[in-house]
């Protein structure tokens, strides 16, 4: 069963049996998909900080770690990614401590790929019904890429959405600039002038929309912290 795609979906696949992670990864991006590979906790967890997931497919014995802490961890800091877990261990006690890591769905290996195709979509349509960001004024509804602050919308351009998305999922950390230039341009085209004006451009949509609720200027600001990037601050 192949499905088509109108927007290729990106799948974090986090598995430390190579051979079986490369032959997941190429049904499934026969079948359309996009997808990363970390074979550790700690490759996954930079992963997940970097780029939004539509679903993290996640083992659960890894070098470094054990996936339902992984998942536990990622869920505290208020990532609402649908994961499955992909994994040997099948028993009750097994699937009720997932579950309770926050997990939303789990199969057990061995497994069929066009099962795990139909469980990926199913887990995909379910995050895009729900997957609301709201910090402080701002809410941010990621299956339609729509910005409100204060519910006033904000008319963001497609690398304006990324930004801001990237800035207040990780509200009052002070992001560094490479890492918000490897985010916004993966390929190395960015540029200085370019991340200027996106800043400029979005800051501007951000105080015009609290200038027409007549709402203070600081109660949603992007600091930049001199010599090391910048941060979203929100009141």
């Amino acid at each position: 069963m192949t499905y088509f795609l109108l927007e290729a979906m990106l799948i974090l696949i986090v598995e430390d049996e190579i051979e079986l992670a490369g032959l997941i990864m190429e049904y499934l991006e026969d079948e359309g998909f996009e997808c990363d590979h970390a074979a550790r906790v700690s490759q996954a967890r930079n992963f997940i900080e970097e780029h939004h997931y539509d679903v993290i497919v996640l083992d659960v014995n890894l070098p470094d770690g054990l996936g339902f802490e992984l998942c536990r961890e990622y869920r505290d800091k208020g990532v609402n990614t649908p994961t499955i877990m992909l994994t040997a261990r099948g028993t009750l006690e097994d699937k009720s401590q997932g579950f309770d890591s926050g997990v939303d769905d789990y199969l057990v290996k061995p497994f069929a790929m066009e099962e795990l195709v139909m469980r990926l979509h199913a887990l995909s349509q379910r995050g895009k019904r729900s997957h609301q960001l709201d910090v402080g004024p701002i809410q941010l509804k990621v299956s339609n890429r729509e910005a409100m602050i204060n519910h006033q919308p904000l008319s963001l351009s497609p690398d304006e959405w990324r930004l801001f998305l990237f800035l207040v999922s990780r509200e009052n950390e002070v992001l560094p600039k490479h890492k918000i230039m490897s985010h916004m341009w993966p390929d190395d085209t960015g540029t200085d002038d370019a991340l200027k004006m996106l800043l400029f451009r979005l800051r501007k949509q951000i105080r015009t929309a609290l200038v027409k609720q007549e709402l203070d200027d600081d109660l949603v600001q992007i600091e930049s912290v001199r010599g090391v990037g910048l941060r979203l601050l929100v009141k």
